[in-house]
């Protein structure tokens, strides 16, 4: 949940906010109010299980096409791999598609291929869906 609050408000109870105990699971900040240009997720990171392995997702940069669609392109650290792609929503945020590659193999490795042979995917697909997506669409 957001709340939005005026400077004032914020002012008057800064001490309340500074000693908030959500603080530590902001994975960023905005701390360039105004200024549309700058890029405040680069970097953001989404950590995460599949399965009982870990996983991460590391954002780079999104690209809106003339349709609504979104692209959001990162690395993922999974299975002792790196992975690079791209997550496609729709407008709304849904999940379409994605596609990531291994850049440490030499060989033609997907990461969706490697999920569906552990059994992993529809795992995956889900962690996009409530994990990743929902922390670097805003």
């Amino acid at each position: 949940m957001k709340i939005i609050i005026t400077e004032n408000q914020y002012k008057k109870y800064k001490h309340l906010f500074e000693q908030s105990v959500y603080d530590e699971e902001e994975p960023y900040r905005n701390t360039d109010y105004g200024n549309d240009d700058y890029n405040d997720k680069e970097g953001m990171r989404v950590n995460g299980n599949i399965g009982s392995l870990p996983i991460r997702f590391e954002y780079s940069e999104e690209k809106v096409d003339d349709n609504g669609e979104i692209e959001y392109y990162g690395e993922i650290i999974f299975y002792g791999d790196e992975f690079l792609g791209v997550i496609a929503t729709d407008k709304r945020g849904y999940l379409l598609e994605f596609d990531f590659y291994s850049v440490l193999s030499e060989e033609d490795i997907r990461l969706q291929n490697v999920l569906k042979e552990m059994g992993l995917y529809f795992e995956f697909e889900h962690w996009l869906d409530s994990e990743v997506i929902p922390q670097i669409k805003d």
